[in-house]
This record gives structure tokens, sequence and C-alpha cells, in this order.
């Protein structure tokens, strides 16, 4: 985010108190993770094709999944086709930053799916689950309301939110959409259930190569009076691709 700012100070600059109109380069930019082969506990991981990592214990799977923005986009395409006015929560649709060339990662975004088979139910608590990367961060998981521990899609899109109605109206739609999809709170997942929903953390520094998902406190069972009797933390590794390339050149102008 530092070289972010700082590259657009300089664009500024050259826009401001230059003698020419500086249009910068069109970039093709995607950022993925994907899953690490150096996994934990490597008899416990099943790695598809796809990019998916599922986790198993006897009688039950977790499948993990990092969301592109071309996924999450599709998701909510119509959503995701506005320009600065999108209200894919997750994205910044298609709306490209004039002074990157690109659309920088709204968030860092992965789909997890629960698959019970023979417990009598498992609870994942979203707000618990944790992201560490290499260069030394912890990155907390978004809750839905302004009261969250961490992170709050609320907190966040109030503090962006102008007082126009139709600012109100984008709010309130990007608050419904993340409500429909995210990985929600107290949500048990009974014997012969699938439940699915999205983790969403900070996006990450470009410098970030790889990351560590942590599933804080997953409870496998209850005791009689319903509480947490037996708990694990489930950890995926993973790796991240960059793929970045100049599409067209920038460009200087006479003013």
């Amino acid at each position: 985010m530092r070289k972010v700012a700082g590259m657009r100070f300089c664009v500024c600059l050259l826009l401001f108190c230059g003698c020419s109109f500086f249009v910068p380069p069109e970039i093709l930019y995607k950022s993925k993770l994907m899953p690490s082969s150096l996994q934990a506990t490597p008899d416990r991981y099943t790695i598809e094709g796809d990019g998916v990592v599922t986790y198993s214990l006897e009688g039950l799977r977790i499948r993990v999944e990092y969301m592109t923005d071309e996924a999450l986009n599709a998701m909510f395409p119509e959503e995701s086709q506005r320009g600065r006015f999108s209200t894919n929560p997750y994205t910044y649709g298609n709306w490209t930053d004039p002074l990157l060339g690109y659309t920088p990662d709204r968030f860092t975004v992965c789909r997890v799916a629960v698959i019970n088979d023979t417990y009598a139910k498992v609870v994942l608590d979203p707000i618990e689950a944790l992201l560490y990367t290499d260069r030394g961060e912890v990155l907390h998981a978004y809750g839905l309301p302004s009261f969250s521990p961490h992170k709050s899609f609320e907190r966040y899109y109030r503090g962006i939110r102008g007082q126009s109605g139709n600012e109100f109206y984008r709010f309130d739609h990007r608050m419904g959409n993340a409500r429909s999809s995210t990985y929600l709170e107290d949500q048990k997942v009974f014997k012969g259930e699938i439940y699915t929903g999205l983790l969403t953390f900070d996006p990450l520094d470009e410098e970030v190569a790889q990351v560590r998902l942590v599933l804080k406190d997953f409870v496998l069972k209850f005791d009689a009076s319903d509480q947490p009797l037996e708990m694990v933390d489930i950890v995926f590794e993973f790796d991240r691709k960059i793929q970045k390339a100049v599409v067209k050149q920038a460009e200087g102008r006479e003013r």
C-alpha cells in the first residue's frame, strides 16, 4: 500500500507540476494463491488441479479455494460492471485505477466448504481465522457487523460512504451481497450437511510470496451442555503467484 501511495504521489506531481499530461501504462495484473505442496501434515491434504486444497479427517473434509477477482466478479456479474459505482463487496468490479493502470485487489478472499459426513456437528468460527504472511503480518478475518472484534464490512463501507441517497443505496447493496455470501458466525454443520462461505482479509502487499491460513479452534465435538469439547487448528499453506505485464505503454501529451 505504501508503494501504491508513493506511485500515486509521483503521478500527481507529473500531472500538476510538469509540462506534459502523463497517461500511465495499461497493465495486466493478476494475483493468485496456489496451495503449496509443503502442507503441515501431507497425508491429510489433497490438492486438486483447479487450485482447491482439501483437509481430511475421518468423516470430515474442509475445502479451501482462493478466489480471484474474476471469480468474485462472476458471483455478482451485474454488480461488477458499473465502474467505480460497482457494488460487488469483494472487488472494485471493472473499475481501473487511472493512476495504476490496473484494478488492484480490494481484499484477499477464500471460499471455505465444510463437509461433515459423520460428526454429530462441527463449527468453524470465521472471525477466529487468521492469515499469516511471510513478511510477519497477521491479518484478521472480516466480520459483517460494526461490532465485529477485528475487521468489519460495515465499518469499512461506512468509512467510504458519501452522504447522497445513491451512496446509501450502494452501501446497502454491498452489505446485502456480503451477507448472502460470507461465511457466517455460529453456523453448526450437522452430520450429512455441507456449508460454504467466503473468508475475507485485507489485500496482500505486493512483496508477499507465501501465506498460511489458520482456521483456529475448529470445533469437532461438544459436551452434554453444548460446550466445545474437542478443537483443532487447521492450517493451509499457499504460494503466491503474480502476473504483471504492460499491455500498453505510458503516454506523454503536451498540455
